[in-house]
């Protein structure tokens, strides 16, 4: 009994509890449209917008989601607000404002008919870490000028860090190595000899690279007993290289060596990685992965029929083997098309460049296919492909000929 009433309780508080957040952001809704009905649009926004950025100080994120729907993919909020320092500026667009804060953060801010406003966009809002900002903005994954949905969004790429230094370890340990070879400074001619050679480390990285960091193992094959021996590495310039000696047994000889970093991976990755802040952007191309905004685009009575002329396009000739000829060219495409298609061919002979609607990859293992087909405007549409196992978005213009017959006018 005793448990049961304590889960009826509980139940009771969640049910309790649930109903409270909802009836406070309902007020809070409440407070704000009737607070900044006072007839002066100025006025109006500036009280919704003192509350507003109250919220955003706070991190208060489902008060902020109330009433800024895009910042559900925003995970935290950080603002230095200052009462009264909001700027108010009327854009050219009806009962539309943009609100500036004292620190440079601003958002936008729109009236709809019945006196209720909402959040539409911001800048300069959001909270990040100061060790992943500095990552972020090194490789290109922070951009200046971009709004906080925006941000959000690139700053919430799983594995890019991860994928990142994977990829940074295996290029490494090629640019910083031990030669094969080893230069010979004394032989050794009887057992009770001992014979000192030299292996040369290079760095190929534009960074420097510490001594302390690594060791040189040098594998060495003997009569009597066989084995390695480890030197501790030398300071290398950037693009440089260095001689680390050695000494070994008479009726033996140097047969091998490798590097072994002291550091781990993440500790390799922080001080020898080298951004160029292009990183981002490419592993975004190279994994399919589509950042752009998604406009909210009323489908129409052609899209069916748009995708399944895509659809059957690609199959055919795009990832099929049917020659994509003059006819064809004349048939799928409007003049401007076929132009650039034409000069796009660069092969003896002349054609058209039905590579231009995919993805370029010269080769690969995988399935060639269409993954998914949408719509971003009237006249455009966003293709996510699998080109040989190599994910690639293309966005194709496609308009109507005069006998009504659908036409590929643009490849982007």
């Amino acid at each position: 009994m005793e448990n049961n009433l304590f889960k009826n309780n509980k139940n009771i508080k969640t049910i309790i509890m649930k109903t409270l957040r909802t009836f406070l952001l309902a007020s809070i809704a409440t407070i704000c449209m009737v607070a900044c009905d006072t007839g002066d649009p100025q006025a109006e926004v500036k009280a919704f917008a003192s509350r507003f950025a109250e919220f955003v100080s706070n991190n208060q994120l489902d008060s902020i989601r109330t009433f800024y729907a895009d910042a559900a993919v925003c995970d935290s909020f950080a603002l230095r607000y200052v009462p009264d320092s909001l700027k108010i500026e009327a854009n050219e667009k009806t009962d539309t404002f943009t609100v500036t804060i004292d620190n440079g953060a601003d958002f936008v801010v729109v009236k709809s008919a019945d006196g209720t406003m909402k959040v539409i966009s911001s800048h300069g809002m959001l909270a990040f870490n100061n060790d992943d900002l500095a990552f972020a903005k090194a490789t290109g994954q922070y951009k200046d000028g971009l709004t906080d949905v925006e941000l959000a969004k690139r700053m919430g790429v799983k594995d890019f860090r991860k994928d990142l230094m994977a990829n940074f370890k295996k290029s490494f340990s090629s640019m910083v190595y031990a030669q094969r070879g080893f230069i010979e400074i004394r032989y050794p001619q009887y057992l009770a000899d001992e014979g000192e050679s030299a292996v040369t480390v290079v760095n190929n990285t534009g960074k420097p690279i510490n001594g302390s960091d690594y060791n040189v193992n040098i594998y060495i094959e003997g009569q009597r007993v066989s084995g390695y021996i480890t030197e501790r590495g030398k300071d290398l310039k950037p693009g440089g290289e260095a001689q680390v000696h050695f000494t070994y047994a008479g009726n033996s000889a140097p047969m091998s060596s490798h590097l072994t970093f002291k550091l781990n991976d993440e500790q390799l990755f922080e001080k020898y990685f080298e951004a160029t802040g292009k990183e981002f952007d490419e592993y975004i191309k190279t994994k399919g992965i589509d950042l752009s905004p998604v406009k909210n685009v009323a489908p129409s009575a052609d899209d069916s029929a748009i995708e399944e002329f895509i659809t059957s396009f690609y199959s055919q000739y795009v990832f099929g083997e049917t020659d994509f000829n003059t006819a064809a060219a004349k048939k799928y495409c409007t003049p401007k098309l076929q132009k650039k298609l034409l000069a796009d061919y660069d092969f003896e002979g002349g054609g058209y460049a039905i590579w231009d609607f995919r993805s370029g990859q010269q080769d690969g293992i995988g399935p060639s296919k269409i993954e998914k087909i949408t719509k971003v405007d009237e006249l455009a549409y966003k293709v996510r492909m699998t080109d040989m196992g190599h994910p690639y978005t293309v966005t194709l213009t496609i308009v109507k000929s005069g006998e009504g017959k659908y036409m590929f006018d643009e490849i982007k």
